[in-house]
């Protein structure tokens, strides 16, 4: 009888201690995903920064390296491609005196471990070389995709409001 009495407590303990570290396992494993979720979003955000200084900058090409060849974006309704922007970003940066835009309520969500969305609301104000100001404002998304290491945008979306200058 005793011999089943320890048995049995046995059996217990063993499943007891089983059962935490089943319990010390899951919550590694969520522990590892909140690290990896942290990390994808402070090397996405780092892109998005690197966007913004490409921008003000008037670094067209610093621009084009944040995207993947097959990007592709509706501007204000309108789609663009990679190509578009190729082609229309070095001109246009060219022809402005200055290029000021402020990011704010920036948001990362992480999509998986190749994906994230960025989100954000940009207030331009644009000097062109003839003195003409454009001010908007709106909202922006990036669609980001990893490939070998590197985060690039996939495809985006942004809408322009004018900005009216009271007097």
């Amino acid at each position: 009888m005793a011999t089943k009495l320890k048995i049995m407590r046995f059996t217990i303990v063993f499943y007891i201690l089983l059962s935490l570290l089943f319990v010390s396992s899951c919550q590694k494993q969520d522990s590892a995903k909140t690290m990896d979720a942290r990390l994808l979003v402070e090397q996405v955000k780092s892109q998005v920064q690197a966007f913004h200084t490409a921008d003000t900058s008037k670094n067209a090409q610093g621009m084009l390296d944040l995207l993947w060849p097959e990007f592709t974006m509706l501007v204000d309704g309108h789609p663009i491609t990679y190509e578009d922007v190729e082609t229309g970003s070095k001109s246009f940066m060219a022809s402005l005196e200055t290029f000021h835009t402020e990011w704010k309520d920036l948001k990362i969500i992480p999509l998986g471990e190749q994906h994230a969305i960025s989100s954000f609301i940009f207030t331009d104000s644009i000097v062109a070389k003839d003195g003409t100001l454009t001010q908007s404002t709106g909202p922006n998304t990036f669609v980001w995709e990893k490939r070998d290491g590197q985060w690039k945008v996939i495809y985006g979306d942004a809408d322009h409001y004018p900005i009216e200058l009271k007097r």
